[in-house]
């Protein structure tokens, strides 16, 4: 009966130990994350993130998010001083910052749009720089939306 009565409380303390741990929610717990869900106990590897386009040549490509947050940087040749650059977006929450430098290190560039405020798209020509290979990066911040850019 003592053995019959150890095996039964073994079971149930089984039983909830399993009840307790299986009923965490799963989902993405990585805040930065398009599909990120604050209730989530435990991740199930199913994150998604906004994605930064850029076509072969580095100099234009297009953004995507549904609420993340996401950043890429990349360098290309520039022959010349100055750039022309433009970039737009169509979000409804968020900003899309584009930022270049120069062969020194120098930011000759360094613009954000931020939906609902101000201009949705901006376009011109970088401060002079010094010729070479540029640096580029693209910051998607909580970023639901699309948006595109080019440069050169």
């Amino acid at each position: 009966m003592k053995k019959l009565n150890f095996l039964f409380s073994m079971a149930i303390a089984a039983m909830l130990i399993l009840g307790a741990t299986g009923c965490s929610k799963k989902g993405c717990t990585d805040a930065n994350a398009d599909n990120y869900d604050e209730t989530t106990k435990k991740d199930d590897g199913t994150c998604t993130y906004p994605i930064i386009n850029k076509t072969s040549a580095g100099n234009s490509g297009d953004v995507k998010g549904a609420g993340g947050t996401a950043s890429d940087t990349w360098t290309f040749t520039n022959n010349n001083n100055t750039a022309g650059w433009d970039m737009s977006m169509d979000a409804t929450s968020g900003s899309f910052r584009l930022v270049l430098q120069d062969s020194d290190g120098t930011t000759v560039l360094d613009n954000t749009l931020t939906a609902g405020s101000g201009a949705q798209d901006a376009d011109g020509t970088t401060s002079s720089g010094t010729a070479g290979t540029w640096t580029c990066t693209i910051t998607l911040t909580d970023f639901n939306g699309t948006g595109d850019y080019s440069f050169l």
